[in-house]
């Protein structure tokens, strides 16, 4: 009676782990797989492309922060300014989220987006507004 227990529990196992196999097989997993996906050259272009966006975004931050504190942006400019911070970051976590990777279209446009927010710092730094108002200072002082 044990041996039919055991036998019948050794062919239900034996069927699980050939499931299991199979199923990964059909998943792609596996070791060349796996490699060439995550350390081929679209991995490490995505990589620099990341890099690239995430240092920009990072001095564009310290920059409205610095013009926050220094008072040359108002409230209302800081906020949206840090809000297209913000929507850039999105950006990039939509286009990571459907491969994992970002291509060279995805950063072109993300490039895109941090050079027009890049404008957009200089612009309300200089505008010449005050923190409490507009700064009625002539323009050659």
């Amino acid at each position: 009676m044990k041996s039919t227990t055991f036998k019948h529990t050794l062919s239900i196992l034996t069927l699980g782990l050939m499931g299991l196999a199979a199923g990964g097989a059909q998943a792609g997993w596996g070791w060349d797989h796996d490699h060439d996906h995550h350390h081929g050259p679209a991995f490490k272009q995505s990589q620099n492309f990341s890099q690239t966006v995430n240092a920009r975004q990072e001095k564009q931050m310290q920059r409205i922060q610095a013009g926050f504190r220094n008072g040359a942006l108002t409230q209302p400019e800081y906020r949206e300014l840090m809000g297209q911070q913000a929507n850039i970051r999105e950006m990039e976590r939509r286009f990571r989220s459907d491969d994992g990777r970002i291509d060279l279209r995805e950063f072109k446009r993300l490039d895109h987006a941090l050079d027009m927010a890049g404008r957009n710092i200089r612009d309300e730094k200089t505008d010449r507004q005050a923190r409490n108002g507009y700064d009625h200072r002539p323009w050659y002082n």
